[in-house]
């Protein structure tokens, strides 16, 4: 059985030392099983740079004299007579055991196990999680199996991503039944972290991040110069510079599941969920449909993701409206206009203009290889369109292959970079390279 201390050796002679409040404890020698590394899996760990063995490990969290405070071990522990590694261990408590804490000194904590009071290190303790029950929201805290019953031997179902936050149905043996995407199912509870109850809350949309409508219809538009999205009611902030006459669709579902708040409404806009103002909000939009003598080098003249409102204009027959560069809307037009007489429909256009703080956004939430670096994309000048992730758009759909083979006639092209086997393939993006 491997078991720490919390101390970490500093050279192979065995000498040691524990660092606390701002005091460091010269302590003895350790032996060969107590020297051992600490898994990786530990917190609050890191690496020194002074020696072979080297290591640091962090003081823990203090908590007011004479409280008693109940936490549970991260890693097997050594149940020692004294606050150091030097006092005589009574005992190994396990793994995973809850240890009530009447007292703390100097990265150590005073527990009792089996019967004896003893001391082990701080670094290895943490605060026990709340057991979700039913009714709650429940944040999955790691990437976990679906289950058909609940049981961890039962048919997995499906994966459920780190992140979301689901509402629990029903509790059993200390699993919990969520439904996602579309199926029920059963998954640890331990891995479900307790959002608060309060109205509100952040949401995870398990949607493709592109998708701008996500299945919604009930519309609207910012009326407003720099609308904001945020997370939560009154929460962190998401966007902060949605430009007037972005679409906006309202979520009820999710709404109702985080708790409507009045004044406030879950949305899906700029590609990304999260709560905006009514005040904000308008059922039409204003927007021009007609392109305005602004030249592409005008436009890219601008500051990547701040282009001004007045350079910007509405897609004439884009339900949605979406905004675009204003030179850019003449070739599209053109380009629409032979995609309508070859398929007998309108061009789906997904997302074209994107602002700064949407840009920052999604570098955060995606990464590079499927965002592009906040300052570079062509979206951020309104210079690029987005068509749906449908298989008629992919790669092997008709409309990529004709858009493809036909768009450079109207100054809009599909980049090679993005092209099938790139590691940044993409065969929705269509950049415009117009004047």
């Amino acid at each position: 059985m491997t078991t720490t201390d919390g101390a970490m050796p500093v050279n192979r002679a065995g000498t040691a030392m524990l660092l606390g409040t701002a005091i460091a404890l010269a302590l003895a020698a350790l032996n060969p099983v107590q020297a051992q590394a600490a898994p990786q899996a530990v917190p609050h760990v890191a690496a020194a740079q002074t020696g072979p063995s080297a290591y640091i490990a962090q003081p823990e969290s203090m908590f007011r004299a004479g409280v008693a405070r109940v936490l549970q071990t991260t890693a097997n522990l050594n149940l020692r007579a004294a606050p150091s590694t030097s006092g005589k261990k009574l005992k190994v408590v396990p793994k995973g055991t809850r240890l009530t804490v009447t007292a703390t000194r100097s990265g150590w904590s005073q527990v009792r196990h089996a019967g004896q009071t003893g001391w082990v290190s701080s670094t290895y303790l943490r605060s026990i999680p709340k057991a979700v029950k039913q009714g709650d929201l429940g944040k999955t805290t790691a990437r976990l199996t679906l289950r058909q019953k609940a049981s961890t031997a039962s048919k997995a179902l499906a994966t459920v991503p780190k992140g979301g936050i689901y509402a629990v149905k029903k509790v059993s043996g200390g699993h919990a039944q969520i439904t996602s995407r579309g199926k029920s199912g059963w998954i640890q509870g331990k891995h479900l972290k307790i959002v608060a109850k309060k109205p509100g809350r952040e949401i995870y949309i398990d949607q493709k991040y592109t998708s701008n409508r996500a299945g919604l219809t009930d519309r609207y538009w910012t009326k407003v110069s720099g609308g904001d999205l945020y997370e939560s009611v009154n929460g962190k902030k998401r966007i902060g510079d949605i430009p007037r006459n972005s679409v906006v669709y309202r979520d009820m579902k999710m709404e109702k599941t985080a708790g409507s708040v009045k004044g406030w409404i879950f949305v899906r806009t700029q590609g990304m969920s999260g709560w905006m103002k009514t005040s904000q909000l308008a059922r039409t939009s204003t927007a021009s449909t007609k392109p305005k003598k602004y030249s592409a080098r005008q436009v890219l003249a601008q500051k990547n993701g701040r282009v001004p409102e007045k350079m910007l204009v509405a897609i004439p027959w884009d339900k949605e409206k979406t905004l675009i560069a204003a030179p850019a809307l003449k070739d599209l037009n053109r380009l629409n206009a032979a995609f309508k007489k070859k398929f007998g429909r309108n061009l789906d256009v997904d997302l074209a203009y994107r602002t700064r703080a949407t840009q920052d956004a999604y570098w955060v939430e995606l990464g590079p290889y499927v965002a592009a670096r906040p300052g570079t994309s062509n979206h951020g000048w309104g210079t690029a369109i987005d068509v749906p992730e449908t298989y008629d758009y992919s790669f092997r759909g008709k409309y990529y292959k004709w858009l493809k083979a036909n768009s450079k006639k109207y100054n809009w092209v599909h980049r090679k970079i993005l092209e099938e086997g790139s590691p940044y393939a993409e065969a929705w993006h269509f950049d415009y390279v117009g004047r």
